[in-house]
């Protein structure tokens, strides 16, 4: 129905068109003292009602056929473009284009323009179902999604500049500094960066569906889904509060996202050359386990992180009267060991560390790095070290004075590591290599 009621639009349109564009040739051609005065003055207003149905029926084509067809022709070409985009994928897995410098250029800045994700990234099993808002036929799809163990850090939403300002594109910088983006860079941003120890709480998204009411059709409302919009997105985390697109909401319709265990790891949806079509984020599920074990310390520890600590200083003095003078006491310590990544933001769900970490060993006459026994950590954990001594001395008038020191070894340690972190949600395990610096402060025997 659709097609015939355009085509009947087309045919009026070319009818209306052709007599006035005949008459305006031939009166520029011949001049209008040999045209005119041929045409009566009946036909001279068939004419000019004609000519003005004529430019109404541009208007209207105009207002009406162009956005049509404009979106079948931006679908095919997202259509087509998914397609080479397919071939350029199954091309570079193929390791076949290795030797076509050019191409690999060009599938590289298509990946970093579209958001094409790489094949190492987080299993979609250990994520949550996304929530979408948008439209669900323009643009063509796309992922970004980080490596195993990163999470997003900082988000640059733009959006337009004119009346209407809903989103329009999207860009995202990773942990680990990988960078991606889908829609356009263009107009107005903003950005959104997330600390190391936050974590996102609630996520609302907004849609905007525009009214497609024209001159000749206000008494209808199109239901076209590609007009849909992006209109924005408001963030809440265990900080601060963040929001940027469309800045009144009455007009918005909006989805609340199930941000799972608060670790934002990717975005889904879909976008073209000029917009962002439909936007989806991608939160990490609670996790229910999380080790970190097969840790490797990549050097020995640095003697220089050895040195003697001073507990207390005590003496005493013979008075012309025998006696034993004991000198013994207790301080107290804080030992304490803490892992940090490198760029895994995983670590926000509290793991556990399996490892064997570097103790300090009195020698009696020095002290030197040793290997401790295996052992589970938690990211942050210190504890208090009683550290006690005691010893008894006979004053006499052959040793009428004496001054004693307790002191202790005491170990600082900075070192790199690396492992493999096991993660599990719903049944479902996953693991990677992970890595990062170990702050360690240990003492010697008491």
């Amino acid at each position: 129905m659709r097609r015939g009621r355009t085509f009947t639009q087309a045919l009026v349109m070319l009818c209306s068109v052709l007599t006035p564009t005949f008459l305006i040739t031939a009166t520029t051609m011949l001049g209008p003292k040999f045209v005119w005065p041929f045409v009566s003055a009946a036909t001279r207003a068939v004419l000019i009602v004609q000519t003005t149905l004529a430019v109404l029926t541009s208007l209207y084509f105009a207002f009406t056929m162009a956005p049509a067809l404009y979106h079948r022709s931006r679908r095919l070409l997202c259509r087509l473009g998914s397609r080479i985009r397919s071939s350029l994928v199954s091309l570079m897995l193929a390791r076949r284009v290795q030797s076509w410098p050019c191409l690999v250029t060009l599938f590289r800045f298509y990946a970093s323009v579209v958001g094409y994700s790489s094949a190492e990234s987080w299993d979609p099993q250990l994520c949550v179902s996304p929530t979408s808002v948008g439209s669900t036929e323009g643009g063509a799809p796309f992922t970004i999604l980080g490596r195993p163990g990163s999470s997003v850090r900082t988000m640059r939403l733009y959006r337009n500049s004119g009346r209407v300002r809903y989103i329009r594109g999207l860009v995202v910088v990773f942990s680990d500094g990988t960078e991606m983006q889908a829609g356009v860079r263009k107009d107005e941003f903003s950005e959104f960066t997330l600390s190391d120890d936050e974590l996102i709480t609630g996520m609302t998204l907004w849609a905007y569906y525009p009214s497609s009411k024209t001159f000749f059709s206000f008494w209808r409302k199109a239901t076209d889904a590609s007009a849909v919009r992006v209109g924005r997105i408001s963030i809440t985390t265990s900080q601060r509060s963040w929001g940027y697109g469309m800045d009144g909401t009455a007009r918005l319709s909006s989805k609340e996202v199930n941000v799972g265990s608060g670790l934002l790891v990717g975005f889904k949806g879909r976008a073209g050359n000029d917009n962002m079509d439909q936007i989806g984020p991608i939160f990490l599920k609670p996790l229910s386990t999380s080790v970190v074990e097969n840790i490797v310390f990549e050097q020995t520890p640095d003697p220089d992180g050895l040195r003697l600590t001073t507990l207390r200083e005590g003496s005493a003095v013979w008075n012309g009267t025998d006696y034993t003078w004991n000198f013994s006491g207790i301080d107290i310590r804080d030992a304490s060991t803490t892992f940090s990544a490198g760029f895994n933001s995983a670590f926000s769900v509290s793991p556990t560390f399996t490892a064997s970490l570097p103790r300090v060993l009195d020698t009696g006459f020095g002290a030197t790095w040793g290997q401790g026994t295996t052992q589970n950590y938690d990211q942050h954990s210190g504890s208090a070290t009683q550290l006690s001594w005691s010893t008894t001395i006979a004053m006499s008038a052959d040793n009428p004075a004496v001054s004693c020191l307790a002191m202790v070894w005491e170990g600082r340690v900075n070192l790199r590591w690396s492992g493999v972190q096991t993660v599990m949600a719903d049944g479902v395990t996953a693991s990677f290599p992970t890595s990062g610096m170990l702050s360690h402060v240990t003492y010697g025997k008491d």
